[in-house]
């Protein structure tokens, strides 16, 4: 048995598919199509899931606007 942990989970959101729960295998992740997993419902084509939003922060004092989102949720 073998343990691995992803290069792109950070605290569980997925940085490869923004925004999502890291789910190995799901669409988008770097696994998919190239691993079987022993589980057979991990090897079903899958949507990735929308991580919550974050904790309300206080706002800051600055008046910057937001930055616009780089890429598409592919969800």
């Amino acid at each position: 048995m073998s343990a691995w942990s992803c290069p792109h989970d950070l605290n569980g959101i997925c940085q490869r598919v923004r925004g999502a729960i890291c789910e190995p295998g799901m669409r988008g992740c770097e696994l998919e199509g190239k691993v079987r997993f022993a589980r057979e419902e991990m090897n079903q084509p899958r949507k990735p899931v929308k991580a919550p939003a974050p904790a309300a922060t206080p706002e800051r004092k600055e008046s910057r606007p937001a930055a616009a989102p780089r890429r598409r949720l592919p969800f």
